[in-house]
């Protein structure tokens, strides 16, 4: 979905559209494996991952092991502070990987 054309809304219809002031921002990641896992290994690291990381932070993700994306719950923005915590438990946690995180981007449309 890309963004609504500008003009002026009212501040209700801005926070149900989230947009203008109520803007929520999330960030894709993606995860390059040296080798394949297994399903199980791969269903393993998504559960710890969300135990130890999503949830605690009242994140939410949208996706697997070698790609995802991150936004707050139930409502909100994700921060660089997210970003980074992310990244460094990937890092940590998927063996023999290449990480890279994205920006912070509109969590709910597209923007050419």
């Amino acid at each position: 979905m890309s963004l609504p054309p500008k003009r002026q809304r009212s501040r209700r219809l801005r926070k149900k559209m989230r947009i203008d002031e109520f803007q929520e921002l999330g960030f894709e990641y993606e995860v390059t494996l040296d080798k394949p896992l297994p399903d199980d290994e791969q269903e393993a690291i998504v559960e710890k991952f969300l135990l130890e990381l999503i949830m605690p932070r009242n994140l939410v993700l949208g996706g697997w092991v070698r790609e995802g994306f991150v936004t707050a719950f139930p409502r909100g923005s994700t921060t660089e502070e997210d970003r980074t915590a992310v990244q460094e438990w990937l890092q940590q946690n998927v063996k023999g990987a290449t990480v890279n995180v994205g920006p912070l981007q509109d969590a709910w449309y597209v923007v050419d």
